[in-house]
C-alpha cells in the first residue's frame, strides 16, 4: 500500500509538464520530507505523528507542482536533452586522440555506462561541485585480510558535457574517520608491497560514462567505523560525512 507521502509526490509531479525531471523532483522532495521527519523524531514525536506533521509542512500538492512546473519549463528541458544527445553523438563520432581513447570499445563502454546510469538513492548525501553533483552513500562493512573494510559508494553527475573531462579525480580526495586521517593505499616498488594498516583505496564497481560516473571506495580500518569524511582538495573546499548506523 502506498503511503500518503508517495500519493502526495505523485500529485505534485503530475503538474510538471517536463516529465524527464519528475524523477529528480520526487527524489528532492523525499530528501526534504525525510529530513523533517528525522528532526521531529529527535524532538521525541512518535513516528506516525512526525510523518503527518512533515507532510503537512510540505504544502498543497497542486500548488507545489505548479511552482515547480514554472521552474522546469518544458521547452528548456527538451532543448537541454537535445543538446546533450548531440554532444554525446559528436563524442562518439569525433576522431579522438590515441592517447585518450585508443579503441572503439572504450567509446562503446562509455556510451553504455552513460545510458545505463541509475539515479543514486534519495538517502545519499549530496555535494554541489563547480560543474556537477557528487552523491555519497555508506556501503557494506566486512572483514578483509585482517582488516575491517568499509565501502563508500560515489555517484558523480556532471552538468556540462564539455567540462566533464572524465569526472572528478577521486585520487585527490582526502579521507578521515572517527579514528583520524586515512592515507591512500600505495604500492612500494622497492619492497614490492602494498600499504599495510589503515588506508583507503578504489574498489569495484567502476562505471565511467561521458558525464555520469560511479565509483566505490574502500576504507581499510582497524575496527568498524562510526562515520567517515571526505574532502576535496585535501583540507578542502568542501567536506561531506557518511555514517554507518549499524556500526558497533
Amino acid at each position: 500500500m502506498r503511503s500518503k507521502f508517495e500519493i502526495w509526490v505523485d500529485a505534485v509531479c503530475e503538474q510538471v509538464r517536463f516529465w524527464p525531471d519528475r524523477k529528480a523532483i520526487a527524489r528532492e522532495l523525499r530528501v526534504h520530507y525525510d529530513d523533517h521527519v528525522r528532526d521531529l523524531l529527535r524532538l521525541g514525536r512518535p513516528r506516525e505523528l512526525a510523518e503527518e506533521r512533515a507532510l503537512e509542512a510540505m504544502g498543497n500538492a497542486q500548488e507545489v507542482g505548479w511552482a515547480l512546473d514554472r521552474v522546469h519549463k518544458p521547452w528548456l528541458g527538451w532543448l537541454w536533452e537535445a543538446s546533450r544527445a548531440l554532444v554525446l553523438l559528436l563524442a562518439v563520432l569525433v576522431v579522438v586522440t590515441p592517447r585518450e581513447y585508443t579503441t572503439l570499445s572504450t567509446l562503446r563502454d562509455r556510451t553504455r555506462a552513460e545510458l545505463d546510469w541509475e539515479e543514486p538513492p534519495a538517502s545519499a548525501a549530496r555535494v554541489e561541485l563547480e560543474h556537477g553533483t557528487l552523491y555519497v552513500l555508506p556501503g557494506e562493512i566486512r572483514e578483509q585480510n585482517g582488516h575491517t573494510a568499509a565501502e563508500v559508494h560515489l555517484w558523480i553527475q556532471m552538468r556540462d558535457p564539455l567540462a566533464a573531462n572524465g569526472g572528478v579525480n577521486t585520487w585527490f580526495f582526502s579521507w578521515r574517520d572517527d579514528q583520524g586521517d586515512l592515507p591512500r593505499r600505495t604500492y612500494d616498488e622497492r619492497t614490492r608491497t602494498w600499504t599495510e594498516g589503515r588506508c583507503w583505496d578504489h574498489g569495484p564497481p567502476w562505471s565511467q560514462g561521458w558525464t555520469r560516473f560511479r565509483q566505490t571506495m574502500v576504507l581499510l580500518l582497524d575496527r568498524p567505523p562510526q562515520w567517515a569524511e571526505l574532502s576535496y582538495p585535501p583540507g578542502g573546499d568542501w567536506t561531506v560525512r557518511v555514517e554507518w548506523e549499524a556500526a558497533s
